[in-house]
């Protein structure tokens, strides 16, 4: 079969597309799936680069979600059954034709749901999700404001919490990125690269923004959380601008907020009382047409490089999808 793969880290430039042996089945509880369309993520390009939270030893594939049909199922039934349609979460694997993966790692969708749409919500919506509902508890009408809010998870996160009934303003640089916001939902949007941001979204929301998403951090972080209301929730997802903010935690005690973080990685493991059932919700908002995540390229297999390329160096607006069949 056909796959990506990293022989050393580094840039996106050391990914080749080759030939492997298909994986065997190891244990009752793998299933096998034909790989449809994989999406990127920045975690990617932070494992390619070996600094990511988890060390992935080379050579390996890349790629932490995909859409396919299941090729042969778990020998134990824990999973789903041949010729199901399924969505997939991996640490690495995904850009390949094929990937093994645990069933409970699986989960059931809609066959026309189609497999861009499918491949593109995993990470990003179920991360936004649980930002705004598991750890912000975003109320109807409340103030959302999201930062880099034309990449992977401030997409999603500008989309969830319309869906939610929140009122959003979006953060982000240039007035495309924005416009894109806007066909989102956003009622509100900053040009950060040429605004002031705490002074604009004080502005803009009358002093009442209640929650700040943040996966960027960099120089925007401050400047948000400053803006927040007295009582304000403030959520880390990432650090996109390559820099982790140095917060005064005078700030925290003055206004009284909350700040908390979110990674999809550990959600299942602090939180399985709640995570597959938030899963699930965002899920059926998927199947619903409450949200719609916006896919900004479609690549071939051959040309995986590109499309991480586009992540990497935040080029791209929502989400890029790697097809490895139509």
């Amino acid at each position: 079969m056909r796959s990506a793969r990293v022989h050393r880290h580094g840039s996106p430039d050391e990914v080749v597309v080759e030939d492997v042996a298909p994986a065997p089945l190891n244990g009752s509880a793998q299933a096998r799936v034909r790989v449809h369309a994989a999406a990127v993520n920045f975690p990617d390009v932070l494992v390619m680069a070996g600094k990511y939270q988890v060390s992935v030893p080379v050579p390996y594939t890349p790629g932490c979600e995909f859409a396919g049909v299941v090729t042969a199922a778990a020998p134990d039934g824990s999973g789903p059954a041949v010729g199901d349609a399924v969505i997939g979460l991996v640490t690495h694997g995904a850009f390949a034709e094929e990937i093994v993966i645990d069933s409970a790692r699986l989960t059931r969708i809609p066959a026309g749901l189609g497999w861009h749409r499918a491949a593109a919500f995993g990470v990003t919506y179920t991360t936004a999700y649980h930002a705004l509902r598991t750890v912000a508890g975003v109320s109807p009408g409340e103030w959302v404001v999201v930062l880099g809010a034309a990449g992977g998870v401030g997409l999603a996160a500008v989309d969830v919490a319309r869906a939610m009934g929140a009122r959003v303003l979006a953060a982000a640089g240039g007035e495309d990125r924005l416009e894109l916001c806007r066909a989102k939902g956003a009622e509100a949007c900053v040009d950060y690269r040429t605004e002031d941001l705490k002074t604009r979204i004080r502005e803009l929301t009358g002093d009442r923004a209640a929650v700040v998403v943040d996966p960027v951090g960099g120089p925007y972080s401050e400047p948000a959380l400053r803006a927040l209301t007295p009582g304000g929730r403030f959520v880390v997802v990432g650090f996109a601008a390559g820099e982790i903010p140095r917060i005064p935690l005078n700030l925290v005690l003055l206004k009284g907020v909350t700040i908390a973080g979110v990674e999809n990685r550990t959600i299942l493991e602090r939180m399985p009382e709640v995570a597959p059932a938030h899963r699930a919700e965002v899920l059926r908002m998927l199947v619903d047409g409450r949200i719609d995540p916006h896919v900004a390229a479609v690549y071939p297999l051959e040309k995986v490089a590109d499309g991480l390329r586009d992540v990497a160096e935040r080029r791209a607006a929502g989400k890029i999808i790697i097809e490895m069949a139509p």
